[in-house]
């Protein structure tokens, strides 16, 4: 069987997907005031995908793919939670 798309094409392709739905999110008015938070989560999903498959931390020991995944939820959570905190106190 001839495989069509390389993996790299794929994971490329999917990157691409998700930065025209972040754009489409950010620039649209139905999320309103979640747009940001949606925004980030989709950042950190593209990052996720660019550490594993550009980065190959699939051939990373445990440890490393679990700094890694640790490392990618608390910068996401902690810019969530600065805005969430910023929105607050408008």
């Amino acid at each position: 069987m001839i495989r069509l798309l390389s993996r790299p094409t794929i994971v490329w392709l999917l990157l691409c997907g998700l930065t025209i739905l972040s754009v489409a999110v950010a620039e649209g008015r139905w999320l309103r005031g979640f747009s940001s938070i949606v925004v980030v989560l989709i950042a950190a999903a593209k990052s996720r995908l660019v550490i594993q498959h550009y980065m190959e931390a699939t051939r990373a020991a445990k440890h490393w793919r679990f700094l890694y995944a640790t490392w990618n939820f608390f910068v996401a959570a902690t810019i969530i939670v600065g805005y969430a905190m910023g929105m607050r106190t408008l």
